[in-house]
């Protein structure tokens, strides 16, 4: 819960501002509660989405028409920890697509991933290696009832999502170590 924000507040000065989002109302609240009184330029948002691990109510709009609520090229800075592991194929290419909107020319973009290779020889993080794997190879679940609980990604299409997204990987990217999720870093 607010983790990196947490960090961020004596690191960013009073004229920044942070501004975060999830679909869980838990989150939001806690950061809302502990870090904006102390911190009133980090502001927290509820996204009431559907999401089969966090929001399973199909009457729920769907993440994949969600604009972010915030104007074109409004930020420097992009982060999605542990974002793109809950989100399906069609939600990722979009969310990458709103990230870019909202970024500023020459803008970053950090965020974690379970990737793997389709080649059997290649990467692939130690969590995706038990998932249930799509037999369009562009993905993997770990449980099919429950996609969005940890989703996987074949590298070829993060890295064609980014692209096809304005966004530009800053090379190499990161493999996890143990339990830690691969990090991406780009820039628009």
């Amino acid at each position: 819960v607010g983790r990196t924000a947490r960090y961020l507040c004596d690191y960013l000065d009073a004229g920044a501002r942070y501004q975060g989002f999830d679909v869980r109302e838990d989150v939001v609240q806690w950061c809302q509660t502990h870090i904006t009184p102390l911190f009133p330029n980090f502001q927290f948002q509820l996204i009431s989405l559907f999401n089969t691990r966090y929001n399973p109510d199909p009457t729920l709009p769907s993440a994949s028409e969600f604009q972010f609520p915030y104007p074109d090229q409004s930020f420097n800075f992009a982060f999605a920890h542990s974002m793109f592991t809950h989100l399906v194929p069609e939600v990722t290419s979009h969310y990458l697509d709103e990230i870019s909107r909202v970024l500023r020319p020459g803008g970053i973009s950090y965020s974690t991933w379970f990737l793997f290779n389709e080649d059997s020889s290649g990467y692939a993080h130690s969590r995706t290696t038990t998932m249930h794997h799509d037999s369009s190879g562009t993905f993997a679940v770990q449980n099919p009832k429950v996609p969005e609980a940890a989703v996987g990604y074949s590298e070829t299409f993060v890295r064609h999502a980014y692209s096809a997204s304005g966004l530009k990987i800053v090379e190499p990217i990161h493999a996890g170590f143990m339990r830690l999720q691969d990090v991406i870093v780009a820039v628009k």
